[in-house]
């Protein structure tokens, strides 16, 4: 059999070995546990809470007048669109007035260890100010309350020096950068029912007008609900429970009156417009009724009849009333014209109100809302990318290419009500001719005209005053049919942080992490945990296994004399059993134990394994071959004056260096002072001699020989040992260590050399090909027939007897 290669990663699929590694880590997870739960209630502690609440309004309009007098809307168009009322919302235009409903223009605080925290509305003192440097928008100002009579004032702009001063409670606050007026409107929460100075330190922030309507825009919501029965959510948030009530419910309250004002505003503006036609139509009539007047008294006519040509009068009078109101279209188109030139920022509403029931008002009216909604999507766009931005530049375009479409439709408006009035007066002009030539009365003709424009001008004169009084009944009519549907409360508890969501996910958090440590370790996991990792990576035969002592040993020491019932001296036993398998001839036996490194138990299975063949009534002695670290004398608690390196040197006699336990049968020789050249007194032909001569005393020698991964100093009593021994330790030695044992066979043709497999989990304690593993981690003792048993199972997994040695 061929040994396989070694892979870096694990690529085996061991439940027992992941639950092992799961119990070896418990500390780690328990920290990581109490980590997360810790840092989690740290996070929960120094977070400020952030507050939702939310308020749902319909948006409807509805005019009743309007209804009664069938006139069309004067904004042409519904404002069914939810998407632009949802922008309007959401507009500076709108916001600035919400807060400035709002005491939002300062801000005060009381600051903590760690945490400050805002009084809106619960301040216990007011600040009137005026500002004479704008630098101290933002900047933090302290107020001390030294006593019920003095107070002081500190702030800092920038990295200047601290301003500082004491001012009298009714003293008028004077500094180079802004006047302050300071009211203390709830004395007992100042100072307390002692008159005794509470020791919270406030300041406060006089906001900026520029930015401060930023700071509401970005937590501020507005989503549709149903967009067929019209119905949005105006949400916000705020670390001030009664601020986020506040906003909320004052947008939705404005937006009601804002709708209410705005169409106000609308037909105001056409009242406005009916009131300067109306008045120049004044005029207009006041001057044709003096011409008539004064054409009566100088040709002295009164009334004259003109019955013979009844059909051109007739014809004459609606060329006259097409002229007057093509000239009063004119007159709109002028007024738009100049009041869109006048400023860039034109009053939409008020230029649509203008042109209210002219024939034009659909197409100039279009026009008009098309810039409109670029208008309200530029403003929108300003809170989230710069002036400059590809974005606006593009809006702005279309703002540009808009306003030169309705400058142009007016230009072509007005060109072709100028043509078509050349065409009206080249008519009456006409009509006028043909009549004098069939009256030949010049003066009758010219009453007859006069009487004509009196006539039409006061008609328009009347209509102008009857529309006035229909506008001005619809603008008492109107009313909003924004409803409120859901008034925003104050929230109790905060949407963020959430504590058990926060506690829940540290705990999944730490789960995971734990999990993928276990999983990291299970794949680079490099131990023998069980004799299968030896068996796959080695041919050399398996002599036993020693499981895990469940009691701490400080030195390797001699155990089975006080415990002969427990599992370890029943595993000896069985390693005793297993050594007759392996040579049968008589004779002393010399047994050479060694490993890759120190600490894999050697020296404590060397000890042990001399008590249990002692036992047999075997006449046994341990020599220490670790010269560089020895500890035999440390197991028995002798002393190391003299041993092994004594006797080689020449120094001693063996027997003045033979030891004798509490064991009968049970002898031991200590490593003696540590020599400078150990590899040269093992390698001596004395140490023949020596083993040749314990050979005639004793029927085992069992060498605890150097650990043969560090130094090479233990090779020649292995080759020559009758029972060479490598020793591994469970959980703890490399699987490269493996390797070594094969070339120990190959390089050094060592014979019979065979594995011990030290310190076994209770759960590796039975193998074999059908891997039924024992459970559980105690060791404890075992009755007889339970170690009866145990030894059964073990015999029945390894057969010495058809292992072929080398």
């Amino acid at each position: 059999m061929q040994p396989k290669k070694f892979s870096i990663i694990n690529e085996e699929i061991d439940p027992k070995l992941f639950l092992f590694l799961v119990k070896r880590n418990l500390l780690l997870f328990a920290i990581l546990f109490i980590m997360a739960i810790a840092g989690s209630y740290i996070y929960l502690r120094y977070t400020p809470p952030i507050y939702e609440t939310h308020s749902i309004i319909q948006l409807s309009s509805d005019n009743e007048a309007q209804k009664i007098f069938q006139t069309n809307n004067i904004n042409v168009e519904e404002d069914n669109n939810l998407a632009k009322q949802i922008e309007l919302m959401r507009s500076s235009l709108f916001l600035n007035r919400v807060i400035s409903k709002l005491p939002l223009d300062i801000s005060y605080y009381t600051e903590g260890r760690l945490l400050n925290f805002e009084l809106y509305k619960s301040s216990p003192f007011e600040i009137k100010y005026s500002i004479k440097n704008p630098a101290i928008y933002g900047i933090p100002i302290y107020i001390n309350f030294n006593d019920d009579k003095q107070i002081k004032i500190s702030y800092c702009i920038s990295d200047n020096s601290k301003i500082e001063k004491t001012f009298g409670l009714t003293e008028k606050i004077v500094f180079q950068d802004v006047d302050l007026d300071v009211k203390v409107t709830n004395p007992e929460v100042v100072f307390n029912k002692s008159g005794i100075l509470n020791s919270d330190n406030y300041y406060f922030i006089i906001n900026n007008p520029s930015t401060n309507l930023s700071n509401y825009v970005r937590p501020l919501n507005i989503s549709i609900i149903n967009e067929a029965a019209k119905t949005v959510s105006i949400t916000f948030r705020d670390e001030n429970a009664q601020k986020t009530s506040d906003i909320v419910n004052t947008i939705a309250e404005e937006f009601v009156i804002y709708d209410i004002e705005k169409k106000a505003e609308s037909t105001n503006k056409i009242i406005e417009f009916i009131d300067n036609q109306i008045n120049r139509m004044y005029d207009t009539l006041a001057k044709s009724e003096n011409q008539l007047e004064r054409f009566k008294k100088t040709n002295k006519i009164d009334t004259i009849k003109l019955d013979v040509v009844p059909t051109l009068f007739s014809r004459q009078n609606e060329l006259e009333n097409q002229f007057s109101k093509l000239e009063l279209e004119e007159n709109m188109l002028n007024e738009v014209e100049i009041t869109f030139n006048a400023s860039e920022n034109v009053d939409i509403y008020k230029l649509i109100a203008t042109i209210a029931g002219s024939e034009f008002q659909g197409i100039i009216s279009s026009l008009l809302n098309n810039l409109q909604d670029l208008l309200l999507k530029r403003e929108q766009l300003l809170y989230e990318v710069t002036l400059n931005s590809s974005q606006i530049e593009s809006i702005n375009y279309q703002i540009n290419i808009q306003k030169k479409l309705l400058i142009e439709s007016i230009k072509s408006l007005k060109n072709n009500i100028q043509h078509r009035k050349s065409e009206l007066k080249i008519k009456i002009q006409g009509y006028e001719k043909l009549i004098n030539a069939k009256t030949g009365d010049f003066n009758a003709v010219e009453l007859n005209r006069l009487q004509r424009i009196y006539a039409i001008n006061e008609q328009f004169h009347n209509q102008l005053i009857e529309k006035r009084a229909e506008y001005s009944i619809m603008k008492a009519g109107y009313v909003s049919q924004n409803l409120i549907l859901e008034k925003s409360t104050t929230p109790s508890k905060p949407v963020s942080p959430q504590k058990k969501r926060i506690y829940i996910g540290a705990i999944i958090a730490a789960f995971l992490i734990s999990l993928i440590v276990v999983l990291v370790i299970y794949l680079f996991y490099n131990e023998i945990r069980s004799v299968e990792d030896i068996s796959k990576h080695s041919n050399a035969p398996l002599l036993g296994i020693l499981p895990k002592y469940k009691y701490d040993i400080p030195i390797s020491q001699m155990i089975v004399d006080k415990k002969p019932k427990s599992l370890i001296a029943e595993y000896l036993r069985i390693i005793r059993t297993n050594l007759q398998f392996i040579s049968n001839e008589s004779g002393a036996k010399v047994i050479a134990i060694t490993s890759t490194v120190s600490g894999e138990g050697k020296t404590f299975i060397a000890i042990n394994l001399a008590g249990i063949l002692a036992f047999s009534d075997k006449k046994v002695i341990i020599l220490d071959l670790d010269m560089r670290k020895p500890k035999i004398h440390s197991g028995f608690g002798s002393e190391n004056l003299y041993g092994i390196s004594t006797i080689l040197a020449g120094q001693t006699t063996l027997d003045n260096c033979i030891n004798h336990s509490s064991i009968n049968n049970l002898d031991f020789i200590t490593a003696g002072p540590i020599p400078p050249n150990p590899s040269e007194l093992i390698l001596n032909k004395r140490m023949d001699d020596l083993i040749e001569q314990l050979k005639l005393t004793y029927d085992f020698i069992i060498i605890d020989n150097p650990p043969i991964g560090l130094v090479t100093d233990g090779m020649k009593s292995l080759i020559k040992a009758d029972y060479p021994i490598y020793v591994f330790y469970a959980n703890h030695s490399k699987r490269s260590y493996i390797a070594n044992v094969d070339a120990l066979i190959n390089e050094n043709n060592i014979k019979n050399l065979s594995i011990i497999l030290n310190a076994v989990d209770s759960q590796y304690l039975s193998y074999g090909k059908s891997k039924n593993y024992s459970n559980g981690y105690g060791y404890g003792y075992y009755d007889d027939d339970a170690i009866q048993s145990k030894l059964k199972k073990f015999l029945s997994s390894i057969n010495f007897k058809n292992k072929k040695w080398k």
